[in-house]
């Protein structure tokens, strides 16, 4: 057997958008997937610990998030790259600028 890397999205992909929830069948085939040996992973633009517990309940190890600045292999985070500094500053200051709410995680 040929090992084939498999990535896939949460929201809409492996969840219904109504109940938010992971679809019978998509966990059944992703369990299959791994049984036979395949690599399995969430490929996701959350932040890590939105994603995290998400993965951990529908038995994947693996996991690309934060717009791909993160990455989880066998349930370790190896990468969580910040943002470019400068750049997350300027937003915050046209957020603020323009009267908007913010909501900072400095830590993940």
């Amino acid at each position: 057997m040929n090992k084939k890397y498999f990535f896939f999205d949460i929201d809409g992909t492996l969840t219904d958008r109504k109940s938010k929830k992971i679809v019978p069948s998509a966990l059944k085939t992703l369990h299959l997937l791994q049984e036979k040996g395949h690599f399995v992973a969430l490929a996701t633009g959350r932040a890590h610990y939105k994603a995290i517990h998400f993965m951990q309940d529908i038995g994947l190890t693996n996991m690309v998030c934060n717009g791909g600045n993160g990455l989880v292999i066998n349930h370790q985070l190896v990468k969580n790259a910040p943002l470019d500094r400068q750049k997350a500053l300027a937003v915050i200051d046209e957020a603020e600028n323009l009267g908007y709410g913010i909501l900072i995680a400095p830590f993940d």
